[in-house]
Parts: C-alpha cells; sequence; structure tokens
C-alpha cells in the first residue's frame, strides 16, 4: 500500500471522528441539559466503579486458596477511598496497587 493512501485515510478518519464528537457540542451549546443527563453526569464515576468492581470479580474462585482475599481487600479499599475523597481515578489506581501488590507480594 502506498503510504499516501494511509495517510489519507488517517487524515479522513480523524476528520470523521472529530465531526462526530464536536456536532452535539454544537447542535445543544444553548440548552440546558435534561435532570437525566444531570444524573448521569454526576454519578457516572460510581457507576463505572461499579462495572469494574463486578468484571473484576466475575472470575475469582472463591473456594480455593486464597479465596479471593486480595480482591476483596482490593475492593474495599476501592470503596472507601471513593466514599472518603469522591475521586474515582484515586480510587482506582490506588486499590489497583493494593490489589497488585497483594497478588505479587503475599498471595
Amino acid at each position: 500500500m502506498e503510504s499516501s493512501y494511509l495517510i489519507g485515510a488517517i487524515i479522513v478518519a480523524s476528520i470523521a471522528t472529530y465531526t462526530t464528537r464536536i456536532i452535539p457540542f454544537l447542535l445543544f451549546r444553548t440548552r440546558e441539559p435534561s435532570p437525566l443527563v444531570k444524573y448521569i453526569e454526576l454519578n457516572m464515576p460510581l457507576m463505572i466503579m461499579v462495572i469494574l468492581v463486578f468484571y473484576a470479580l466475575k472470575d475469582v474462585t472463591w473456594e480455593i486458596y486464597p479465596y479471593g482475599i486480595a480482591e476483596i481487600i482490593g475492593v474495599i479499599v476501592a470503596i472507601a477511598l471513593h466514599v472518603k475523597f469522591k475521586n474515582a481515578l484515586l480510587s482506582i489506581f490506588v486499590a489497583t496497587l493494593v490489589y497488585m501488590f497483594f497478588i505479587q507480594k503475599i498471595f
């Protein structure tokens, strides 16, 4: 394949992506968001955290040592940090570090 074709394809894809991202902002910039959108905006980090917790716990073998202890500790750390600081990024990052520490060093 020619490099000019690839560059052209990348440019077209970039323009299409940018256009689809900017159109809603241009169309709805003067409107006040609905209560549903405000609710979702407010609670999205917590919703994402719940999805991540369920995803992380779906393959845990609870009946074999270490019985999911590292996962439970990670979840407790994530919940505690999120309740205290209300910062999803901090909660996810620190809980992942704690979980990885327990998996690598303890269990």
